[in-house]
């Protein structure tokens, strides 16, 4: 009974945190990380005991397929190389920094060492797209940091996973972890798209939406748990899943669509806010039972390595990205995009829930039945990177993009908005310009009236009118469901070449699914 209450007041401090986070211009993570720290404070909390496995395998997957479902598979093409050096090169060069930190100033055994670099390498794309889409970031930045967090989830939960299986076990074989790695990321992926391809099998032979939506609820935990079972990497058999199933996204239904994005969003929001309180809910007793360390010693360490994790980004990005150019070939394609943006994505590293969820997910016990070695500083340290690379570098990239001039060379976002509600109104008024109003049985004044709609979005760009009397015959609705689906074809067309990015594209089709199921529910018997 206790634990279900403090469900509940931990859902109601996440719900008012959120809505903190849209009256004011703190990004919501940043609310969510300090909501944490509040919560550690409060007298005779509860305590709530996680089961290690069950916290990765609860949080993670969802959050991971969302992010993949959301994905530009054309532009993470277009960015790969610096998307990679991110990914990969960087999680690398992370984990071995803090590993040798934590080894030899912490006096952590090398696999702890390493599962403590794992945890806090990959930055978190939620928390970076969401502090970055406020600052009117060029689109291929916000790119890279959302492909860089996409993918860079893979490299550090693999090294994780080899990591807390050599303390668990208490020894380690660098050619047997190879063979491991191979067949792992081999197996989690054909995993994956074996799921995602059974599961838009599924989809193809069922039409309502609540249907619809459990299986795609379920496709992530499916492929998570398919891969596991066979040893294989649940992480990467969730991002080839959501990988594959972006092509089935549009051929469902508006309705199921609608309700999906519905769903979804209250499902992030709620595993998000939930895993910031809960490690808030834990944090009191971690300290508590870390030993032969003082509040001073443990200040000392959280800034120092801190201070390793954000001078090791910044030391890469900038020859990563100057590097490469050295070729001329490379230089031609893809000239060097100056030192501002460099550094703005060099201060852009917040780590997230994805490091709350691996620091959670560390076994309490190894092989034998003894305490898992300085389980409580590992978790108390990651905490401590995800709140200075949140709340600190969260707040202060807005002042550092001003300062440096780095913005979107147009308008933005909200630019590629207006032209491409325009570009739709065009594509409606020529499906309306080839009408023949008595040969397709529509009455002429309705037609006229859908005109001057259309012609009063292109001119106003006010957004959709509703006009009830012109969704009143059948022939009309008919009509008004061709125009949304010329319109439909014409935004992916603008998505294909990159006219719009995918957060816009998103947001236009969801618009377009509003008036068609406004459109289904006014339609006449």
């Amino acid at each position: 009974m206790e634990n279900l209450e403090l469900l509940i007041g931990l859902l109601a401090a996440v719900a008012v945190v959120v809505r903190l986070a849209g009256r004011t211009s703190i990004p919501e993570p940043v609310l969510l990380v300090l909501a944490g720290l509040a919560v550690a404070l409060v007298p005779g909390l509860h305590q709530v005991e996680l089961d290690p496995q069950l916290t990765l395998a609860l949080f993670l997957p969802p959050l991971l397929y969302w992010a993949a479902l959301h994905t530009d598979l054309r532009e993470l093409r277009a960015n790969l190389r610096p998307i990679a050096l991110l990914a990969i090169g960087l999680v690398l060069a992370t984990t071995a920094a803090v590993a040798v930190l934590a080894r030899s100033v912490f006096g952590l055994p090398w696999p702890v060492a390493v599962v403590l670099g794992a945890i806090v390498s990959p930055p978190d794309p939620v928390a970076a797209v969401a502090v970055a889409g406020r600052l009117g970031l060029p689109r291929r930045m916000v790119t890279i940091l959302e492909g860089e967090g996409l993918l860079n989830d893979a490299t550090a939960l693999v090294l994780y996973r080899l990591a807390v299986a050599a303390a668990v076990s208490g020894s380690f074989s660098l050619g047997r972890a190879g063979v491991e790695l191979a067949v792992s990321a081999v197996g989690g992926t054909a995993a994956g798209l074996a799921v995602g391809f059974v599961g838009s099998r599924i989809l193809r032979q069922v039409s309502e939406a609540p249907v619809e939506n459990t299986v795609k609820l379920l496709l992530p935990y499916v492929a998570w748990l398919g891969a596991e079972r066979v040893h294989a990497s649940g992480v990467l058999a969730v991002l080839a899943c959501g990988l594959l199933m972006t092509r089935h996204w549009g051929s469902i239904s508006s309705g199921a669509r609608l309700q999906a994005r519905q769903l979804w969003d209250w499902l992030v929001f709620v595993l998000e806010g939930l895993s910031f309180v809960l490690v808030g809910v834990q944090l009191r007793t971690v300290v508590e039972g870390i030993g032969g360390r003082s509040l001073a010693d443990l200040a000392m360490a959280a800034l120092v390595l801190n201070l390793v994790v954000i001078v090791v980004r910044l030391a890469w990005v900038y020859p990563a990205s100057w590097l490469p150019r050295l070729a001329a070939r490379v230089r031609e394609r893809d000239p060097f995009p100056g030192w501002g943006p460099v550094t703005v994505i060099g201060w852009a590293g917040m780590r997230g829930v994805v490091s709350l969820a691996l620091a959670l997910a560390i076994p309490t016990e190894v092989d034998g039945g003894g305490p898992f070695p300085d389980r409580n500083l590992v978790v108390f340290l990651s905490f401590s990177v995800i709140v200075v690379t949140l709340v600190g570098q969260g707040l202060t990239l807005p002042a550092l993009v001003k300062r440096l001039g780095v913005a979107a060379g147009d308008e933005g976002p909200a630019g590629d908005g207006r032209r491409a509600l325009a570009r739709l109104s065009e594509v409606a008024l020529d499906h309306l310009e080839s009408l023949d109003p008595e040969a397709d049985g529509v009455p002429a004044e309705l037609v006229e009236r859908l005109r001057e709609r259309y012609r009063s979005r292109l001119a106003h760009l006010e957004g959709q009118g509703g006009d009830g009397q012109a969704a009143g015959t059948r022939a009309m609705a008919e009509l008004v469901s061709d125009l949304l689906g010329a319109q439909r074809e014409e935004l992916r067309r603008l998505r294909d070449q990159g006219a719009v990015t995918p957060e816009v594209a998103r947001r236009l089709a969801h618009d377009l699914d509003v008036e068609e199921a406004r459109l289904e529910r006014e339609r006449p018997g």
